[in-house]
């Protein structure tokens, strides 16, 4: 009899020694289940903060685009406004030089010398054409 008990003995040592492989092996799995929800939920932000940026590169580049070709627009405005500055002075350098000579032939009619106006004339017939 003593041999049946020893063989009792031997099972239930090696059912205490399965359960406590298995309790480690439940924790792990435990342990892994949750990194993996946790990973999930992580996962699932990034990707909602991904959209979000990505809408707001969209709205950026937009704007930014708005902004090229509003600047692009104004700079035209500024290149003609350059050549029209360009040709206001010149016609103004023209208009002056025109007067000068006018007013120098008005000046030299009032003194009555001949010689001044018909100078200040010839250059009024150079520098008054238009």
């Amino acid at each position: 009899m003593f041999l049946p008990k020893f063989t009792r003995l031997e099972g239930t040592m090696e059912h205490q020694a399965g359960r406590r492989g298995v309790v480690p092996l439940t924790v792990a799995v435990g342990i892994l289940v949750a990194a993996t929800a946790l990973f999930a939920v992580l996962y699932v932000m990034k990707r909602s903060d991904i959209g979000r940026l990505a809408e707001q590169v969209g709205t950026t580049e937009s704007s930014i685009a708005d902004r090229t070709a509003r600047v692009a627009a104004i700079t035209s405005t500024v290149d003609d406004m350059k050549a029209e500055y360009s040709r206001l002075t010149t016609t103004n350098t023209e208009l002056r030089a025109c007067a000068n000579a006018a007013r120098d032939s008005i000046a030299a009619a009032q003194r009555s010398d001949r010689t001044g106006f018909d100078s200040a004339m010839a250059k009024a017939f150079i520098n008054c054409r238009r």
